[in-house]
Formats: structure tokens, C-alpha cells, sequence
């Protein structure tokens, strides 16, 4: 009984032993300065667990977690310890906390006492170091949408060698790369030497973007972080230092520093009276428009561009709101954007429209108006377009009914013609035929317009008939003919329940179709032709084809159409 006092008292000063310490290597640094932060624990043989989240909103992790052990042997009794530790850099100036931490040892939990960190903002004497880091923001107030650009750059007067770089995360930013060194070999000649205040420099662009606000508010954006190697001046080194300062062997004095940029802080003002056919632009525009042929035949197709150009957030604008006649078919097509990162982030997006005019006549397609909110003036502005006039002429062939049934290759119309033809001589029409010819026709023409209305129910019945009937074949043979399936899908499914008069019009977009869809056809095709039109629209443009994949489709595509035609 008295061991197992004594076994129960020996087991409780052991865990009552164990100890816990943290420490700092500084508490007064600038934001260019790193500190090692220390957890030790005493009398334990296994790895503790640290969650260390709240550190990463004031700090950001360079190295670590960094593990040690100790063991010690005093007078036969053995002690260990464990020690774990990161370096730290701030993410702001001003009196910052690590706060504490709770750490994990098997099933008890010890707590670390918090610490604070005085940082300060880098000082004149600073900026004229041997090696800094340089950022440059364009503005630190700017509207939503608008262009802020950044710029890194590395400044040295001592040979150095950049190991390593962290770039900041901008996740409330649309984020458009100006310059990037991923992939870049560097060379003597990409340096630049600059002058700053008598002293002379070496300087480096490391990073560039162009940043777009999503939303109002203030943002403070990380700092860039560089590891450098740099070498120590060596009085005894004769030959002139900048012969090949930055790639050669380096020697063995040398020593790793860290490198941290001045952290950012935006301003993002939000966009006030947002005109109703606003679709996104920010910065400073103009625009055109243009027809591939503006002298075409009922029915033949014409390609419609809107480019507009300029310098601002390209790749946040939706299309424009056109007003197209009421008698043409319209087909969106391609969205192509062309960017100039030279400097500031500009260029041109260009949108595609294909039109078929279903009626001839003389057309003007009115000028086009896109709002922007111009960066130079901070206020509203608009980017119009010239009137586009389009000249359509009448087919003089066929009706508009008989150009789309004979158009169809339907197989329920064919026209034979078989052996030689007999012309016949008008001077073998004997006089009594010719007037008996005459009245036959004057009849006709006196009762055509009592059945007039008659005769024109009957053809339109007729052409229905047709068109219902002939809808599959016509799917059928325009997926055999079809050289891209991701871009002729979206019609052909289209064209498809016109043509059983489920659809009124072709002109309609994928949501308004699956709208209409969904309570005319079973659930299941609803579900594969919902999934193949969302795949025909992504994949619409993709330069990627893969023949094998697009013939599966077609046949899939093949059987849900013959299955909706058994019961539409």
C-alpha cells in the first residue's frame, strides 16, 4: 500500500514537472525585420502539437515549425526537453501580439504566454541599406473596377542572389499579371543602375500586376518576402566589384537575409448612379462596330462585331445590350480578348454575332452604347458606336416555307425527272385549242380568289406536316454533317423542337430553352439534354477536340432525340 502512495506521488511530480516557456529573439524590430518565435517544454520525450492560427493575422510565417531536442544526464537522472520554433515576419506596423497558444502533449494541454512586438515602419536610414525591397502602388484610393497596379522592385549594392521569393495573395483583387519572373532566366543585363540619394544601386523588377477591386472596402495587402544570399565585402578583393556581381561562385562568407516590402493599404470606394445598361467597365474606352458583307440574300448569314478598346478591367465586361430588327435570327458567338501588358493593363475584347435576316429590305442596326466610369475624371462616360446599315435582298427562288423544307435535305419530297424532253411547237396548237386554253384560264383566274384562303390553310397544313415529321431526320443528318458537335449542338437541339413546335423561336438563350424543356419533355431527356447543352456551351470555343469524344456524343445525342420523338 505504501509503494503505491509513494508510485502515485512520484507520478504526479513528474507531470507536474514538465514545464512550459516561450520566448521572442526581439521585441522591437521594422517591418523589414524578422524575429524568432520559441516554445520549450521540459521533461518530455514526444514531439508536442502547436496550433499557431492566431499568429498568422498579425505575422507571416517564414520557417518552422523548427524542432530540437535536449537530453541531459545530472547525477544519474535523466531530463529531456523539446524546443520548437519559427521565424516570423510582420504584416503591419504599430504594437502587434502573439497571442497564446495552446500546445498538445498526448492528452494534456499546456498554454504559452503572450508576447508583444513593437514594429515600426521602415526609417530613412533603412531605405539606404545595402538591399531593400521596393513596392509601388499607382493609387491607394480607387473605385470598384478600377486599375491599381503594383510594382517590385529589388534594390543592392552588395552581390546577392535571390533564393527565394513569397508572393502576396491579393483574394479580394481580379488579378491580371504584368510581369512575372516565373520562368525568366535572369542576366547581368537585367539590372538596372539607379542613383539613390549619393548612393549607387543595382536594382531588379521582381513582380508586377495589375489589381481590380471586386468590392468596396479597406484592404491591407500582404507584403512580398525574398530570400537573399549575399556576400561579404572582402577589402582584400581588387578587381572592380560590379565585373560580375550576381552569378558568380559565390565564396564561402556569405550569409541569408531576409527581405520584406512595406505592407499596402487600399481604399476601394464604391461606384455611385451605375447607369441600367451598365455591364461592367471601368477605366477608358471606345468602341466600334462592323459587318462581314453589308449587301447579302435573305437567309445567308452575316458575322456582327462589337470591339471595344481601351485600358481598364477587359475581363470583367459583359456584352453590351444591342437591340437587333425583329426579323433577324441572332446567334452569339465568340468573346476574344486581345491584352497589351506593355504597361498599364490595356488592350481590346471583341463579341461576335451571327445574324441570318429572314426578310429583304433596307436595315440599320443602331448605335451601340457601352457606360463606363472613366479613371481619369472619376465620373460616368459612354462609348458609342457608328449605325451599321445592312442591305438584304430578296431570294428569288423560293419563299421563305419552301427555302427551309428544301434546305432540310428532307427525304419526303423528291423531284424526278426521267427520259429526254419533248418541246412542243406553239404553231401545232390549232386555233379552237388556243381559245378553249384561253377561257379554261380566265375560269380559273375568276374563281381562285373564293378558294384563295382555303388553298393557303391547306399549304401551311402541309408544310406543318412536314416539318413535324421531318424534325428527326433533319437532326440526325445534321449531326452526321456536323464537324464540331460542341459548337453546332446548341442549334441542332434547337432547331430540333422548332421544328415540332415546341419552341416558337430559335432565338433564345440555354436558360430560357431548359426552361421551356422542362415541362414538355420526360425528366430523364430533360437531364441529358440539360447536361449535353451545358457541355456544348462550355466547350464551345475550346481549341481542344477530340475526335473519339465527340462521335460518342453525337450518338448519345442521337438516342435521347429518337426517344422524345416516339411521344412529342
Amino acid at each position: 500500500m505504501v509503494r503505491i502512495f509513494f508510485v502515485i506521488i512520484s507520478f504526479i511530480g513528474l507531470i507536474n514537472a514538465q514545464e512550459i516557456s516561450s520566448s521572442v529573439s526581439t521585441k522591437n524590430i521594422s517591418i523589414t525585420e524578422s524575429i524568432i518565435f520559441t516554445i520549450k517544454i521540459s521533461d518530455v520525450d514526444e514531439n508536442p502539437s502547436v496550433d499557431i492560427s492566431k499568429i498568422k493575422d498579425s505575422f507571416s510565417i517564414i520557417s518552422g515549425p523548427n524542432i530540437g531536442s535536449e537530453y541531459r544526464f545530472v547525477n544519474g537522472d535523466r531530463t529531456s526537453s523539446r524546443s520548437i520554433s519559427w521565424t516570423l515576419i510582420a504584416k503591419k506596423h504599430g504594437m502587434l501580439e502573439i497571442p497564446s497558444l495552446k500546445v498538445n502533449i498526448g492528452q494534456k494541454t499546456l498554454i504559452t504566454e503572450p508576447h508583444k512586438i513593437q514594429v515600426s515602419k521602415q526609417t530613412a536610414d533603412q531605405a539606404t541599406k545595402d538591399l531593400f525591397l521596393e513596392v509601388k502602388v499607382s493609387t491607394n484610393e480607387a473605385y470598384v473596377g478600377e486599375q491599381i497596379k503594383l510594382t517590385y522592385t529589388f534594390y543592392t549594392r552588395v552581390a546577392s542572389k535571390v533564393l527565394s521569393t513569397e508572393f502576396p495573395e491579393y483574394n479580394d483583387f481580379w488579378v491580371e499579371k504584368l510581369f512575372d519572373p516565373v520562368g525568366i532566366q535572369f542576366t547581368p543585363e537585367s539590372w538596372t543602375d539607379i542613383e539613390i540619394d549619393g548612393y549607387n544601386y543595382k536594382s531588379l523588377k521582381i513582380y508586377e500586376v495589375a489589381l481590380f477591386p471586386i468590392e468596396e472596402g479597406i484592404y491591407n495587402l500582404e507584403s512580398m518576402i525574398m530570400k537573399i544570399e549575399t556576400k561579404n565585402k572582402d577589402s582584400s578583393f581588387n578587381r572592380l566589384f560590379w565585373d560580375d556581381p550576381f552569378f558568380d561562385t559565390f565564396s564561402q562568407r556569405t550569409r541569408a537575409k531576409l527581405l520584406v516590402s512595406d505592407p499596402v493599404s487600399i481604399e476601394v470606394l464604391p461606384l455611385q448612379n451605375i447607369p441600367e445598361n451598365f455591364t461592367g467597365a471601368v477605366g477608358d474606352f471606345t468602341l466600334n462596330s462592323s459587318l462581314s458583307n453589308s449587301n447579302i440574300d435573305e437567309g445567308s448569314p452575316v458575322v456582327f462585331k462589337v470591339t471595344l478598346k481601351g485600358e481598364g478591367n477587359l475581363s470583367n465586361i459583359g456584352r453590351p445590350k444591342i437591340v437587333f430588327p425583329d426579323d433577324f435570327d441572332i446567334f452569339e458567338g465568340e468573346t476574344k480578348i486581345e491584352k497589351n501588358i506593355t504597361d498599364d493593363f490595356s488592350g481590346l475584347i471583341t463579341w461576335e454575332y451571327n445574324l441570318i435576316p429572314r426578310k429583304d429590305g433596307s436595315y440599320i442596326i443602331d448605335s451601340i452604347e457601352i457606360p463606363f466610369f472613366s479613371s481619369d475624371t472619376k465620373s460616368w462616360k459612354k462609348a458609342l458606336s457608328k449605325n451599321i446599315n445592312l442591305n438584304v435582298n430578296k431570294s428569288t427562288i423560293f419563299d421563305i416555307s419552301d427555302k427551309e423544307i428544301l434546305n432540310s435535305n428532307s427525304n419526303l419530297i423528291r423531284y424526278i425527272r426521267i427520259g429526254e424532253q419533248n418541246w412542243i411547237s406553239s404553231s401545232k396548237f390549232k386555233i379552237q385549242n388556243s381559245i378553249f386554253f384561253i377561257l379554261f384560264i380566265a375560269f380559273i383566274l375568276f374563281i381562285i380568289p373564293y378558294f384563295e384562303s382555303s388553298f393557303r390553310n391547306l399549304r401551311r397544313y402541309i408544310h406543318q406536316y412536314i416539318k413535324l415529321n421531318n424534325a428527326l431526320n433533319n437532326s440526325l443528318k445534321n449531326l452526321d454533317l456536323s464537324h464540331s458537335i460542341y459548337e453546332d449542338g446548341i442549334k441542332i437541339i434547337k432547331k430540333y423542337f422548332n421544328q415540332k413546335n415546341i419552341l416558337s423561336s430559335r432565338n433564345i438563350d440555354i436558360t430560357s430553352l431548359k426552361s421551356i424543356l422542362k415541362d414538355k419533355i420526360k425528366s430523364n431527356d430533360f437531364d441529358a439534354i440539360s447536361k449535353l447543352l451545358d457541355e456544348f456551351q462550355a466547350k464551345s470555343y475550346s481549341q481542344l477536340k477530340d475526335d473519339k469524344d465527340e462521335e460518342n456524343i453525337k450518338k448519345s445525342l442521337k438516342k435521347i432525340l429518337k426517344r422524345i420523338d416516339e411521344y412529342v
